[in-house]
């Protein structure tokens, strides 16, 4: 299965318009899609499970949520945090 990754900020607890559109324009048919991404308070929201509903016959993975401050200010920690999550989907 070809994976896909999925980066989006999260905005009071949705993905942009544009994340949408991009999904709506794509055949996700047979697809991984490892969504993540960064916030400032809210986590990933149910992303994910609006990910799995928009993008029929895909395989949603559990995504990651970075604090965007964290990423700004405290890189070497969101690494640590990305590398763990990929080994954790054995990625």
């Amino acid at each position: 299965m070809k994976k896909r990754f999925l980066g989006y900020p999260n905005w009071w607890g949705e993905m942009p318009m544009a994340v949408y559109t991009f999904i709506e324009k794509h055949d996700w048919e047979g697809k991984t899609i490892v969504p993540f991404c960064t916030h400032e308070g809210s986590g990933l929201s149910g992303t994910e499970r609006r990910i799995q509903s928009a993008c029929t016959g895909a395989k949603v993975l559990k995504g990651l949520a970075v604090r965007g401050s964290a990423a700004q200010h405290e890189q070497e920690s969101v690494r640590k945090s990305v590398s763990s999550w990929l080994e954790k989907l054995h990625l």
